[in-house]
Formats: structure tokens, C-alpha cells, sequence
């Protein structure tokens, strides 16, 4: 938020895009604080007193976060405040979706000849759900920011894509991903180059 903030105030920008940050439902504090108790900047003036007692409950019921999304598997955003500035800035919005849903966008991304980690995928599950909810239109642009590499968190992408009952219970089932609508199969070549080769091309 800030960033774009000084970019419109130097001129270099005639406009400052909306935001969107995407929890996983496992870790979803920063969802439930802006979406469901409807905390606000508010010239930052923000309510830290509820902010507080959410923080006391969660330590209280011993809540803790769980993702398959290592990188934003956090109980307490790092940066809340600023969070909320940069909602704030950029008329911005706050969703959660499911492991399953992160999975199937990443391998989805994948299927493009890209790669990302998890918590990456986030964004680009949660573009699909603010499209679903008509918050973003076909005409608008909307980037999604993948930073995490590929193969960060390998045994959840492994598991998808080998899409066995075995996998699945093992590594998945326990954050609620039950299928692999967007598995690409591992593909067994013999120890040959051109078949290698052959196979490449077919696919």
C-alpha cells in the first residue's frame, strides 16, 4: 500500500489498483478480523483492543494455524497493521479458500508451464473466487504475485499429481484435499533418449 500510495503522490501512477489478500482457511486471522469482525484502518486509529482479545482467544483455545501453504501458515500476521493500511489505500478485500482449492490452482498454473509453491497458488485460487463472487469482471486486469519457488513443500505436490488413495490419505486428506481434478501423472519412460524424447513430444 505504501508503495503505490508514493508512486500516485510522485506522479508515476494516475491510479492505485485495488488489492486483494488471500488467507488459507487454516490460516485465516487477517480474514476473520477484516471480513467477519470488520476491523479498519480507520487513519490508524484501529481498534486494537478487539485485535487484542482475538489475539487472547485464539492463545486461550490454543488455535493454530495449519496449511498445507508453509509460507503463510502464520497465527498472527507479521505486519497487521500495515496490513490493514494497505487495505485501507487500496479499497482492498480479504478472502480465505481451502487447501484443495490452493492445490488445484497450482497445479493448474503448472498445467501453463509455470511453477509456484503453495501459499503462491493462494492468489490465483482466490482470483477464481473473487471472479465467482463478481468482485473482479472479465474486462478487469488482475495480477497475481507468484514468488515462491516450485518446489518448496514437494511432498503436497508429489501427492497430488500421484493421486493415490495411498497419498492422499497420507499427505492430503488430513487439510481437507480429498481429489486431483488437475493431476498430471508422473509418465514411466524407459532409460532410453529417444523414447524420452518421443515422450516429450507427444505431450
Amino acid at each position: 500500500g505504501k508503495a503505490f500510495m508514493e508512486l500516485k503522490a510522485l506522479g508515476l501512477i494516475d491510479r492505485i489498483p485495488r488489492l486483494a489478500i488471500i488467507n488459507a482457511h487454516g490460516a485465516n486471522t487477517l480474514y476473520q478480523l477484516y471480513e467477519q469482525e470488520g476491523l479498519r484502518w480507520n487513519g490508524g486509529n484501529y481498534d486494537r483492543t478487539a485485535s487484542a482479545n482475538f489475539f487472547s482467544q485464539m492463545d486461550q483455545e490454543n488455535r493454530r494455524a495449519s496449511t498445507l501453504a508453509s509460507a503463510i501458515e502464520i497465527n498472527r500476521p507479521v505486519n497487521f497493521s500495515k496490513s490493514l493500511r494497505a487495505l485501507d489505500v487500496c479499497d482492498g478485500v480479504v478472502r480465505e479458500v481451502t487447501d484443495q482449492q490452493i492445490l488445484d490452482a497450482k497445479a493448474q498454473v503448472g498445467a501453463g508451464g509455470f511453477g509456484c509453491e503453495p501459499a503462491s497458488a493462494a492468489s490465483v485460487a482466490g482470483t477464481k473466487l473473487l471472479k465467482s463472487e463478481g468482485v473482479i469482471a472479465s474486462s478487469d486486469r488482475v495480477v497475481c504475485i507468484l514468488t515462491g519457488h516450485q518446489l518448496k513443500d514437494p511432498n503436497a505436490t508429489v501427492a497430488y499429481h500421484s493421486a493415490t488413495d495411498e497419498h492422499m490419505d497420507e499427505k492430503l486428506a488430513s487439510h481437507g484435499v480429498n481429489k486431483a481434478p488437475f493431476s498430471n501423472g508422473p509418465i514411466v519412460v524407459e532409460n532410453d533418449l529417444d523414447k524420452i524424447i518421443e515422450v516429450i513430444r507427444a505431450f
